[in-house]
């Protein structure tokens, strides 16, 4: 597929996922977020549909790639939550539409974070009763992890007894999410994060910023792909707000309001991922120094403990924020323990 984004970070992964006979039924793609993960699956469902593979790649002559490309191949199955819709490729997106429609409300609501079991049913049928004689069928998953547990259960029993000539590519940024029955029913492929210096090659070659800039981005712990959304949409000074967030400013630390209404500006989840890996920083360092860390030093997470139970909550938080909960209800609560906590600490110190 000529039009497929190249990430540097991806050739050793797509070397080995493009190079072999895949004679298991279902892969599971995983690695961190913000990789570009569904592109090496999108990539591989085009050359197990291709007539005429040449080597790694897909002849992209056939009619069968023609069909992928124009986004209208019968035996491309592809499901996605409805809130990664508008991020993914346009063959994704299109192909995943007909198994978005179930269920689906025409009033304006939030985006659903989660596979529904409409979803994965439907497709279970469609498998079943879809016949072509010959021809492969690749089902393509991105954020496999975001099945509800009946959603999962549907597509246990697909990937149990799957039908003849289909492939399952499983493409997860949370493997651990998934159920120990599907997970055990896949090869897995881990896709490795790039390195902060090849990262910045990256960026630097696609946008006009300057080091210091690209240095607090990457205290955000965020994935190449979503610093270069952040820098496109011009979210830089936002993401590095958050950031001094987490330290301590003039000896104040930072109020539950100001705090949520930056959460609400950067996007809840992504924040709440920001937030966490700060809270990870801070235990490894308190790990290191092997005495904690100084009153003041790491702001909000300035202490061990303090910092370990908030990577717990802040995960949960985003573990709740999949399912259908009032995410600025959560954030505003989050936002105050976690401010409460680091007050309450820092005072008992300096009193």
């Amino acid at each position: 597929m000529t039009d497929l984004p190249q990430y540097p970070w991806l050739n050793p992964s797509r070397k080995k996922l493009l190079s072999v006979d895949h004679t298991h039924h279902c892969l599971l793609i995983s690695g961190a977020a913000g990789l570009g993960k569904s592109m090496l699956a999108l990539e591989l469902a085009e050359r197990l549909l291709c007539e005429a593979p040449e080597g790694e790649d897909s002849c992209g002559l056939c009619s069968s790639c023609h069909l992928v490309s124009n986004s209208v191949h019968p035996q491309l199955h592809v499901l996605i939550p409805e809130s990664l819709i508008e991020e993914s490729h346009p063959v994704a997106r299109v192909h995943a539409q007909r198994y978005l429609e179930p269920g689906r409300s025409t009033q304006k609501r939030k985006l659903s974070e989660q596979i529904s079991v409409d979803s994965a049913r439907l497709l279970s049928e469609t498998l079943l009763t879809t016949v072509a004689a010959n021809a492969r069928k690749v089902v393509l998953i991105i954020g496999a992890d975001a099945m509800n547990r009946n959603a999962a259960n549907a597509m246990l029993k697909v990937l149990e007894e799957p039908t003849d000539r289909t492939q399952f590519i499983l493409v997860s940024s949370y493997p651990y999410r998934l159920p120990a029955t599907i997970h055990s029913r896949c090869i897995r492929l881990d896709s490795p994060a790039p390195s902060q210096e090849e990262t910045a090659r990256w960026l630097q070659s696609q946008y006009d910023i300057n080091s210091e800039n690209l240095a607090v981005l990457f205290r955000s712990g965020l994935g190449p792909l979503e610093l270069s959304q952040i820098i496109e949409n011009e979210r830089t000074d936002a993401i590095g707000e958050l950031i001094r967030c987490c330290k301590t400013l003039d000896g104040k630390l930072v109020d539950p309001l100001t705090l949520a209404t930056l959460c609400t500006q950067i996007g809840i989840g992504r924040a709440l991922a920001i937030l966490q890996s700060a809270a990870l920083v801070a235990i490894r360092e308190a790990v290191r120094a092997d005495s904690g860390l100084n009153a003041g030093a790491g702001g909000l997470f300035w202490r061990p403990k303090l910092a370990l139970e908030a990577f717990q909550r802040l995960g949960a938080a985003r573990e709740r924020f999949n399912g259908p909960v009032d995410e600025q209800l959560g954030l505003e609560d989050i936002c105050a323990w976690l401010c409460s906590e680091a007050e309450t600490g820092l005072t008992r110190t300096t009193g």
